[in-house]
């Protein structure tokens, strides 16, 4: 009996250990669909929030999103701190960004809000 409730808790922790999504990958992701002007694509990596300013940024005229279909994502560094991660990186014009993501549902997902 000990040794299956020892697989048990072994199984458990490694499944929880091993989140479907890391923040860097989704950050990949999420960056490189909107780069190449995949919105529907890129919203699957995103919060409610994230969701509707990408839908407001279509409406206004997804042509105004730059396209970049050579962007190659180029992760700096990770911070990750419970259920939030911020991941550095650099953009298409080589300049340094970082994106907050935010665990929800056991799930990493881009997070953005409009600051009042």
């Amino acid at each position: 009996m000990k040794k299956v409730l020892l697989i048990m808790a072994i199984s458990a922790l490694m499944l929880s250990c091993s989140s479907s999504s890391k923040p860097e990958k989704v950050a990949r992701h999420f960056t490189e669909s909107l780069a190449v002007g995949k919105i529907d694509e890129a919203k699957k990596y995103a919060t409610e929030p994230t969701k509707r300013m990408l839908d407001l940024m279509s409406s206004l005229g997804g042509s105004s999103l730059p396209i970049e279909p050579d962007f190659e994502f180029e992760a700096i560094k990770d911070s990750i701190v419970g259920k939030k991660a911020w991941i550095t990186f650099k953009n298409q014009e080589g300049e340094i960004e970082i994106l907050e993501l935010v665990k929800i549902d056991g799930e990493w997902l881009v997070h953005m809000e409009v600051k009042k």
